[in-house]
């Protein structure tokens, strides 16, 4: 139910010092514009009041209404004002200068709004611009009435006092919701509003700033100093004679393989041998009695012959059974519980003898992130474990046939030594994981951003 205005000019002074106070003390924007809404029905006998925001030049939304705590921007009633809104915004170049209200009525709406001004509104409706210094309109505030809204006659009359509230309403909003800062300001004075065009113009500029290509892959920490240790035979493996990573001298003895069988074996030799010396024996001292004995006794030595050369035969097999590094080093493998009793081939690897202080980056450069593999590109490594400190390297080899990385993907493998070698409590070490930056060549900024999209938009296409 319309209020009317308080009667008297000192009631109605009154009632702007407080809406002024009460503006001043909002801290949000859909405060001031709560305030607007429903505090101007103090002065006129209005029956809605409506607050529409502009968004751009053609964009308009319901921001607040009198009676409402919250609007339903997406209701048809909140689309139809808001499409008055712009019809008021539009016309109101129109209007004499220095005149601050726009009286609207249902002949000048368009045909698609005038039919629902009688569903939704009252027969007289008044418009506000909300507009900075720039005079540029930002918000509309609409009061629709049953009756016309009286016009400023005097300086204490009623339509003075509505437009007072309402300019005070429009400088607090500007102040809350549309100020951005003095460089803005003066960046849209200098433009003239135009700032979508200018915003594209600065775009097109970003999109045309060299920048250097790049591809962030997977990647590990290698010795580029390492050898295989590999099983000399086949057989199982009896124990690991060293702990995982640890540092071994050359010569050490790194794992033996099960040695029952062929020591069974050199046993029987053994006694073979002791029983061909035997009769190789008794043969020679009956050679000393009968002349027939002397070819039996070359018989003996040549069975004597046979039995030791078996012997050492069996015996190199049981020395090669001990598995030994061949350099210094650190010897990695997985565990030793994991490889007690487990059965070998000849040639299986067992682990690695690798140099910790030739350090390098292994790398795998999935199929469609390989900007750069030749030799010599730069590679910055973040590791897992120290993000805040990487560590550079270049690519000294790259493979030309694509293999499937520890992560499943089609990559191409990328190697190659860190540019400078860590301290004692560096970050790198043998086996940490992180993800490379390889670095490519010079290319514009909007290529960079767009490689993936082209490249995909190609492969959809074929064009």
């Amino acid at each position: 139910m319309p209020v009317t205005a308080p009667a008297g000019s000192m009631a109605g002074v009154t009632a702007l010092l407080r809406l002024t106070a009460r503006l001043h003390a909002a801290g949000r924007a859909d405060e001031i514009g709560f305030i607007a809404c429903n505090e101007l029905r103090q002065f006129a006998a209005v029956r809605q009041v409506a607050l529409v925001r502009f968004r751009g030049h053609r964009g308009a939304v319901l921001v607040s209404h009198s009676g409402l705590a919250q609007v339903e921007q997406d209701a048809p009633y909140a689309r139809w004002i808001a499409d008055v809104a712009r019809v008021a915004r539009s016309r109101f170049g129109s209007a004499r200068p220095g005149e601050g209200r726009l009286t609207l009525h249902p002949e000048d709406l368009p045909a698609s709004l005038a039919p629902s001004w009688s569903e939704w509104l009252p027969a007289h409706l008044v418009a506000w611009p909300f507009a900075g210094p720039d005079g540029r309109p930002v918000a509309m505030l609409l009061a629709a009435s049953d009756t016309p809204l009286p016009v400023a006659d005097g300086p204490a009359s009623t339509g003075a006092l509505i437009d007072a509230a309402v300019d005070s309403c429009s400088h607090a909003w500007w102040a809350m919701a549309e100020r951005r800062g003095p460089l803005l300001a003066r960046l849209r004075q200098v433009t003239g509003g135009r700032t979508q065009l200018l915003a594209f113009a600065a775009a097109l500029v970003l999109m045309a700033v060299p920048v250097r290509d790049y591809a962030l892959v997977p990647a590990e920490v290698v010795s580029t100093d390492s050898q295989v240790i590999a099983s000399p035979r086949d057989g199982v493996i009896r124990r690991m004679a060293v702990a995982p990573n640890a540092a071994v001298q050359s010569g050490d003895v790194l794992a033996t393989l099960d040695d029952t069988t062929l020591e069974n074996r050199l046993a029987v030799a053994r006694g073979a041998l002791a029983t061909a010396r035997l009769e190789l024996h008794q043969a020679s001292q009956r050679a000393i009695e009968s002349q027939t004995a002397k070819a039996e006794l070359h018989l003996a030595a040549g069975r004597v012959r046979e039995r030791e050369i078996e012997v050492e035969s069996l015996q190199r097999e049981i020395d090669r059974l001990a598995i030994r590094a061949p350099a210094a080093g650190v010897f990695v493998y997985t565990h030793p519980d994991e490889w007690a009793g487990r059965p070998v081939r000849t040639g299986e690897r067992i682990g690695l003898l690798a140099n910790p202080l030739a350090l390098g980056i292994q790398a795998w450069a999935p199929v469609n992130e390989s900007v750069n593999l030749r030799p010599g590109a730069a590679m910055t490594v973040f590791l897992r474990v120290a993000p805040l400190h990487p560590v550079s390297a270049h690519v000294e080899q790259s493979g030309y046939q694509a293999v499937e990385a520890p992560d499943g993907t089609a990559s191409y493998s990328l190697r190659g030594p860190l540019d400078r070698a860590p301290g004692g409590d560096g970050p790198a070490r043998i086996g940490l994981r992180g993800t490379a930056r390889v670095a490519g060549d010079w290319t514009t900024l909007g290529y960079l951003l767009l490689r993936r999209p082209i490249a995909t938009l190609r492969e959809w296409c074929g064009c």
